[in-house]
């Protein structure tokens, strides 16, 4: 069970969520991207959602994974990048991420549908 979501910044400009249980942090492989000029944190969590879900064959949907951008963003503060900074998300976290969004009831589901249309899902060139 995830007990806390820690996000900080650390004063090389880096972004780090990480995963913590107890009093120790668990060492997993980690998604890291470098902020482009325009790209978001939303952009970025988008992208290590979509990542993980190929990595490990798991659909998670469009409707989750706006649902998941949202929320992290949201609980993140809606940080503002600076070109050039690096953002990391360890994959546990992420797991974690898409386990709550499957929880989501239909109804739910069909709402954040709702901004499907308004999103690039392509991701390519994103953090690179």
């Amino acid at each position: 069970a995830v007990s806390a979501v820690i996000v900080g910044v650390i004063s090389s400009g880096s972004v780090h969520a990480a995963e913590e249980t107890g009093s120790s942090t668990r060492e997993q492989a980690t998604y890291a991207y470098v902020a482009n000029p325009g790209d978001t944190y939303t952009q970025l969590v988008r992208k290590a959602v979509q990542t993980y879900g190929i990595k490990h064959d798991v659909s998670v949907g469009v409707p989750r994974i706006i649902a998941i951008e949202t929320r992290v963003s949201e609980q993140s503060g809606w940080p503002v990048l600076n070109v050039g900074q690096t953002v990391s998300f360890s994959e546990g976290l992420i797991k974690a991420w898409i386990d709550e969004a499957m929880q989501l009831n239909e109804p739910d589901v069909v709402a954040w549908s709702t901004y499907a249309p308004y999103i690039d899902f392509d991701t390519r060139g994103i953090g690179e």
